[in-house]
């Protein structure tokens, strides 16, 4: 993306998360509680099967996944077509580096129930990290669709990602406002939406949204990054709000003094009018 604000400042790559961390991966899922086996062992077989798949996330979110792999083979040896089963050992692989056998998790997860929202987000994730972005498309805007899917705020910014990596950030835009919409303090896509506005030089919209997120930050809600920091001295400049660009210019100063924001801000003072 290009784009050059008013007064020639430089501007820098727009997202504060362009990872696709496994632990964000591993909470589409939810919050889950870690019990004992024994009580997958005594309970039915449907019954242990949603056991032992609690029991896999729990001990991947405490960061075993080698644990979670065996609670999650001893579910699909009583049901190998279980769906849920079938996504969670999906994402113990994607933990553990092994993304084609993650992907035929995933696939068996929606072959056996095509209804599995979840599943389909984990699948087009999965595809964001491997950059098969056309493939992420599809199954990320199906699952943004799905009004009853309860992760249906993050597929909608992973949908916004992906239209960015596409090079249309107009609908990457569209997509970020849509997450908006339903989660409106989510702040990774305040952040991200403010600065896809911003390179398009839609100055007061992106400024509407960075002053959503900054007001967090100043409640210790959130916190800045070097480029939400830089992004904020940017908008106060353009629009001639000294106070506000010192202030940012100094948070950006004290908390990231060797990062590549400060060195740009650094530059644009150099070129400042006397």
């Amino acid at each position: 993306m290009a784009g050059q604000p008013a007064g020639g400042a430089a501007t820098v790559s727009p997202f504060r998360y362009l990872s696709l961390t496994i632990a964000v991966l591993i909470g589409l899922s939810g919050c889950v509680t870690v019990t004992q086996d024994r009580f997958a062992e005594k309970a039915s077989p449907d019954k242990a099967v949603e056991n032992y798949t609690q029991l896999g996330l729990g001990y991947l979110q405490k960061g075993r996944p080698d644990w979670a792999r065996d609670r999650l083979q001893k579910a699909l040896e009583i049901k190998p077509e279980d769906p849920a089963a079938n996504d969670a050992m999906g994402l113990v692989w994607q933990t553990e580096g092994e993304l084609d056998l993650a992907e035929e998790s995933f696939t068996k997860a929606l072959r056996h129930d095509s209804r599995f929202t979840q599943a389909r987000h984990h699948l087009g994730r999965l595809y964001m990290q491997t950059g098969e972005f056309d493939k992420a498309e599809k199954l990320l805007k199906k699952s943004a669709n799905d009004r009853y899917y309860n992760a249906r705020v993050q597929a909608y910014s992973d949908l916004g990602m992906t239209y960015y990596r596409l090079g249309n950030p107009a609908l990457a835009i569209e997509s970020y406002k849509e997450s908006l919409r339903l989660a409106p303090y989510n702040v990774d896509a305040l952040v991200n939406v403010s600065t896809l506005l911003f390179e398009q030089q839609q100055y007061d919209e992106s400024q509407k949204y960075f002053d959503r997120f900054d007001r967090l930050a100043q409640k210790d809600q959130t916190e800045h990054s070097a480029h939400s920091l830089w992004l904020g001295i940017q908008l106060a400049n353009i629009n001639q709000n000294t106070s506000n660009a010192v202030r940012l210019a100094s948070q950006l100063k004290k908390q990231f003094p060797q990062s590549r924001e400060y060195r740009m801000y650094q530059a644009s003072l150099a070129g400042a009018p006397q």
